[in-house]
């Protein structure tokens, strides 16, 4: 190869050189990125009991039901206990908060319309192996709304209590009864009794 050859390349070679070095910028560029979804949980909290029609199971899904009617009874009685259960259906835990108990007189007209028949009447609430309520209806309804503490109940989790009516003389699940027989004004009275339990989740 000439001389001539040689420095030619040479300057060709510093003249591209400079045209990387003048007229591109490099920018190096990266990302990352993290994503995450929040999904709420359903609360499903349904009740259940072997008295209840249509309501015996926990897969029936009931949030409310009716208990088969007692009676009718004379002025000392104690009707059976009827067992509830309560059962987290939901997938999050759910928060036992309040209970109240109300009563909705259901006579004909004439008779008592329940006032009597409920402040005769007793409830004996049995709940966990222990007495809640062993006093009359009408005492009873006196405290609502009842606080439970936040008692929680676990995803599949469940809970129960029993409830007897009872007046006179007479030993139901919660003990030996301290109310007396029914008064003669109570004859022929009936009374639907509702126990609602509110959960938060």
């Amino acid at each position: 190869m000439k001389l001539k050859s040689i420095a030619m390349t040479g300057v060709m070679s510093l003249a591209g050189l400079g045209l990387v070095g003048a007229g591109a910028h490099a920018v190096f560029t990266t990302s990352v990125a993290s994503s995450q979804t929040a999904q709420a949980g359903a609360l499903a909290v349904v009740v259940s009991s072997p008295d209840a029609p249509g309501c015996t199971a926990p897969t029936d899904n009931c949030t409310s039901l009716t208990l088969n009617p007692v009676g009718p009874y004379a002025s000392t009685f104690d009707s059976p206990a009827s067992l509830i259960t309560i059962t987290n259906n939901g997938n999050i835990p759910a928060t036992e908060i309040s209970m109240t108990i109300t009563d909705s007189p259901i006579n004909s007209p004439g008779l008592d319309n329940g006032g009597t028949l409920a402040t005769d009447m007793g409830m004996c609430f049995y709940s966990d192996g222990s007495t809640v309520f062993n006093e009359s209806l009408s005492t009873v309804e006196a405290g609502n709304p009842y606080s439970l503490g936040a008692s929680p109940l676990a995803t599949s989790g469940s809970d129960s209590y029993s409830v007897q009516f009872f007046a006179g003389s007479v030993t139901t699940t919660c003990g030996a009864s301290a109310i007396s027989s029914l008064d003669t004004l109570a004859q022929g009275g009936s009374d639907a009794v509702t126990v609602t339990l509110t959960y938060n989740g």
